[in-house]
């Protein structure tokens, strides 16, 4: 009896998990499933990010116009030194 709930537990939360994969934050890089994800225009496109926190600091650099130089710092840290 207790071997056939483990089973079923398992296949719930193994199934659960691969059908909902973890995306990036889109400001601070963390990983977080795709339902727990807090979705935010920023710069005119949607972007997921992992909290509500992430979701106020874009949302203050666009009220700041500051988005381009973000991008940009964004972009730089991205890429790899050369």
């Amino acid at each position: 009896m207790m071997r056939a709930l483990l089973s079923a537990l398992t296949g719930i939360f193994s199934g659960s998990a691969a059908s909902n994969p973890k995306v990036a934050c889109f400001h601070c890089g963390e990983l977080v499933r795709q339902k727990r994800v807090v979705h935010v225009i920023f710069d005119g496109v949607c972007r997921d990010v992992c909290c509500h926190g992430c979701a106020a600091i874009l949302s203050t650099v666009e009220q700041l116009g500051q988005c381009a130089p973000y991008l940009a710092q964004k972009q730089q840290l991205e890429m790899p030194d050369a």
